[in-house]
């Protein structure tokens, strides 16, 4: 079985972001990032299409990184902390 949240968590690391500054990105509490991370939230649509828009990357690339893990993830380094794109509803 796919573990979303642990991969979620990859991503997030690989983008240098902390729970607190992703979930500003996404509009959302760290507590929400959190609960994704470890499966105690499902990842609904919209914040999937925020995270994309966050990090910078398609959301093709996204999902199959939420599938298939780090290994999927492109080489380059991650962002600076605290810098992804704000989102705004």
């Amino acid at each position: 079985m796919t573990d979303f949240g642990s991969n979620f968590r990859k991503l997030r690391e690989w983008a240098g972001l902390s729970q607190e500054a992703l979930g500003i990105s996404l509009n959302v509490s760290a507590s929400v990032v959190n609960r994704i991370e470890n499966n105690k939230r499902k990842l609904d649509i919209q914040i999937l299409q925020k995270l994309a828009i966050s990090l910078q990357l398609d959301i093709s690339l996204v999902v199959m990184v939420l599938f298939k893990g780090k290994s999927a993830l492109p080489k380059q380094k991650a962002l600076k902390p605290g810098k992804a794109l704000p989102i705004h509803a």
